[in-house]
């Protein structure tokens, strides 16, 4: 088995072992932790926590078992969320302005705030959303007959439906209030336009035809960019209605992306693989000078650069390709996902938990 095989199937036993707390994995159509609330911990910002976004002036972080911890004071205190309906590993998180928020995470969920983080209902999980697929591929298939990828869009969303809501949700962008995207494993991709009431299956948009899995999503205007599993990139040029394989540099598998709104995107995955282009995905460069960790995290900066963070928690910036310059910062092992705040310092989620942390070097807040 290849590392990069051996990656991919780590991620997947960590999944399952999240989703019962143990190393084995639950039977395929069993998922109490979609009906169980978020139980109130101890020193919840100390507990595995995977990703973070800006309220407003606020922080939130999600991450294992539902837990869901806010910050009024740049990561200073935390608190837990008063209510989150399920006690699933919330896998990220992005809101739109400083009230609306969506979270995703195993077993399909969607959760969706209207109040900055405090409250949280489910939109929707694994079982609506393999329901949502099959009524659009079908749709699909009834406007085209002769498809393919609308008779495979069908297959894979009968097989959804059959193994119940045990696969993930990885990552959320929404554009604004209204305009969202989710994508997770096997090709698991939807659109809403109504702020989460409502989804609309997207896999079929895709040229995904071992339904790989899609680890990441970024939009700048009408640009959508998806990157996932061996190599896997996805394009569109109009707000997501059609998409366009993109060559990829390296066949390994992607798990952070940055869009600027320059046309530049940088890509980053597996054994400290990193490359940049300046023109939509068209040409790549690679970006050199990373050990061989695979990359966790990729946070666009006001001034152009790219911040990078590794599982190892080792930082480095980038400029429009240039080889990595290192930034130091204490005491990061076992990341999961990095935040740069608008103080310049940066928010830490990993292994330990959430934490605040200075770094020594120029860091610009996030675009």
């Amino acid at each position: 088995m290849t590392t990069e095989k051996m990656m991919e199937a780590s991620w997947l036993v960590l999944a399952a072992a999240l989703l019962t707390g143990s190393g084995t994995a639950p039977a395929a159509t069993v998922f109490p932790a979609l009906e169980r609330a978020a139980l109130t911990v101890k020193a919840p910002q100390r507990q595995v926590m995977q990703a973070a976004a800006q309220a407003g002036e606020r922080l939130v972080a999600v991450g294992e078992r539902g837990l869901v911890v806010l910050s009024d004071d740049a990561g200073g205190s935390w608190r837990q969320a008063r209510s989150v309906p399920v006690s699933t590993t919330l896998t990220a998180v992005t809101f739109a302005g400083d009230k609306l928020g969506w979270a995703v995470g195993h077993g399909g969920v969607v959760l969706h705030t209207a109040d900055g983080g405090e409250t949280w209902v489910k939109q929707a999980d694994g079982k609506s959303l393999a329901q949502t697929a099959l009524q659009s591929a079908e749709q699909a298939l009834q406007g085209n007959a002769e498809s393919a990828a609308a008779k495979r869009a069908v297959a894979d969303a009968q097989a959804l439906m059959a193994d119940g809501p045990d696969k993930p949700l990885l990552d959320v962008f929404f554009q604004n209030a209204r305009h969202g995207w989710i994508v997770g494993a096997y090709n698991l991709f939807f659109e809403t336009k109504d702020g989460g009431a409502s989804w609309t299956g997207a896999g079929v948009r895709l040229d995904n035809p071992k339904a790989l899995h899609l680890n990441a999503l970024r939009a700048k205007g009408d640009v959508l960019f998806i990157v996932g599993e061996q190599g896997q990139m996805h394009r569109s040029r109009d707000g997501g209605q059609s998409f366009e394989a993109v060559v990829s540099p390296y066949k390994g598998s992607w798990f952070a992306l940055a869009l600027g709104s320059d046309g530049s995107v940088v890509a980053a995955g597996l054994r400290g693989n990193a490359f940049y282009s300046a023109d939509h995905g068209a040409t790549w460069q690679p970006i050199e000078a990373a050990p061989p960790v695979s990359f966790v995290s990729a946070n666009g900066l006001n001034d152009g650069s790219v911040l990078l963070a590794n599982q190892a928690g080792q930082l480095f910036t980038s400029k429009n390709g240039a080889a990595l310059r290192p930034v130091s910062a204490p005491g990061l092992q076992g990341l999961t996902g990095l935040l740069v705040l608008k103080d310049q310092k940066l928010l830490a989620l990993g292994f330990g938990g959430v934490m605040r942390v200075p770094a020594t070097g120029q860091i610009g807040p996030s675009k």
